[in-house]
């Protein structure tokens, strides 16, 4: 028992590196959807799609049309369903993202002593991939992902691979596919890093195949069927295509039509972004090690949108891990050929802590978010007075605040909604100081308030919550 207390002391540091981080990202997140910052089509969806599945109901959002799985297959939200039948509430997902980001510390840890590097290293790195700063702007810009859980799952995946734990390592591999449907390319990419590189041949092989499997079952068939013919996230890549067939062969028969991007202005500065917080560590002859990460590295550097190329949204969730995997196997490069003896794990912390400092967008708590502090109150008291049963209507900050029903729906001024779907909704809540101009309009408060069908039962500070008679 000594010995085992001895052997595991090491761990402790860690250990409160990972409680502290968990506790630091749960509240960031929870912060901005108190301050009503959340947002509809991210938290309110992933919200009812669980919320109605815990409560045995068709998993259909009301904001999609659609079946949960059809939102890239992520099975993983039937398991998360379970702790909304323990108590149903958002913070589920806040403290499940939260404590996942700050658990793929773990692997990290377990990669580093893999790779020869002493216990001190090996928390230096950690604490480098705790502070990157796209783990802390994704966890609370973009609410909730469940691909969150697969950042641990892929990292432990590579440890398992290469220490020969074919369990581990099958287990791993499913959970991160649970996740999203598109991790198949990046499983795929795994698959032929442990082949090519690591030279587990049949590993390489195993999960080739499982990623090749998921990849046709899932994107080819499964979401496609659940979303009547249309395949996700296919929107953002219209200037090559309008099916995932047709984006592949548009790539593989038109080169030209990709090679631009690869150089634009906007793209070079992504590539430098995503290794900068580590920049000082990494050696370009351990590059390949981030094989499994150009999958996703390539859809976001071909995508239209320009969201998928920064450290803010959640696009490059699966790309970043792998950097601090590169770093881990760079500074294992230069001790074994004694080179930057200077690269100290003192440096490698205080560099992470400034590209914290400089990239991590803990601003935006002041800038952006306190915007709703004069009028906090009023929207309390009006969301107190929509009771559980009951579909309502209402704006994008404040959906993710009612969302666990299995009507609702955003106000649009483009969109007749009311005269056609005048029975769906029983509530009306509407935020007149919102920034959206899409989502409110005064003629509308206008016409309800001439509505036989609706009176006014609250209003303060422009909120206006009506009710069906």
């Amino acid at each position: 028992m000594v010995r085992m207390r001895k052997s595991m002391s090491h761990l402790q540091p860690l250990g409160w590196m990972i409680g502290i981080s968990s506790l630091i990202l749960f509240a960031a997140s929870s912060l901005r959807h108190a301050l009503f910052q959340s947002t509809a089509l991210d938290l309110a969806v992933f919200d009812q799609w669980i919320y109605l599945a815990s409560q045995g109901l068709q998993p259909i959002s009301s904001f999609f049309g659609f079946h949960l799985l059809g939102d890239h297959a992520a099975f993983i939200l039937y398991a998360i369903a379970l702790l909304y039948k323990i108590y149903p509430n958002v913070h589920w997902l806040f403290a499940v993202q939260a404590l996942a980001l700050a658990v793929g510390a773990v692997p990290i840890y377990a990669l580093s002593l893999q790779s020869g590097l002493n216990i001190t290293y090996a928390r230096a790195i950690s604490l480098s991939y705790l502070l990157y700063p796209a783990l802390f702007n994704i966890n609370f810009f973009t609410d909730f992902r469940p691909e969150a859980i697969a950042v641990p799952a892929l990292l432990w995946a590579m440890w398992a691979g290469i220490a020969g734990r074919i369990g581990q390592l099958m287990f791993a591999v499913i959970l991160a596919l649970s996740c999203k449907d598109i991790l198949s390319l990046t499983v795929i990419a795994l698959g032929l890093w442990l082949w090519l590189i690591q030279h587990r041949r049949w590993y390489g092989l195993g999960c080739i195949f499982i990623g090749t499997a998921w990849y046709l079952i899932t994107i080819v068939y499964l979401v496609p069927l659940l979303r009547s013919g249309q395949a996700g996230g296919v929107i953002f890549y219209r200037s090559l295509g309008d099916s995932p067939k047709q984006i592949l062969w548009n790539i593989i028969t038109n080169p030209s039509l990709i090679a631009g991007k690869f150089f634009v202005l906007d793209t070079i500065l992504y590539y430098f972004l995503l290794i900068l917080p580590v920049i000082i560590g990494l050696h370009w002859r351990k590059i390949a090690v981030i094989l499994p990460a150009l999958p996703m590295l390539l859809l976001n550097i071909l995508s239209d949108y320009w969201a998928q190329r920064d450290l803010i949204h959640h696009y490059s969730l699966l790309i970043f891990p792998f950097i601090i995997v590169w770093l881990i196997k760079s500074i294992s490069y230069y001790q074994q050929h004694n080179k930057r003896l200077w690269l100290k794990p003192k440096i490698l912390i205080i560099c992470s802590i400034i590209a914290f400092l400089l990239l991590a967008k803990y601003e935006f708590f002041v800038t952006r978010y306190l915007s709703s502090l004069p009028n906090l109150r009023s929207l309390y008291t009006a969301v107190s007075l929509v009771q559980p049963e009951g579909g309502i209507l209402t704006t994008s900050r404040i959906a993710p605040h009612v969302s666990q029903r299995p009507m609702v729906k955003l106000t649009d001024i483009n969109l007749d909604l009311l005269p056609k779907s005048d029975n769906a909704f029983k509530y009306i809540l509407l935020d007149a100081n919102t920034n959206n101009k899409r989502e409110f309009s005064s003629t509308f408060i206008n016409q309800l308030q001439i509505n036989k069908d609706f009176r006014l039962t609250y209003k303060q500070d422009n909120i206006y919550l009506f009710t069906k008679q």
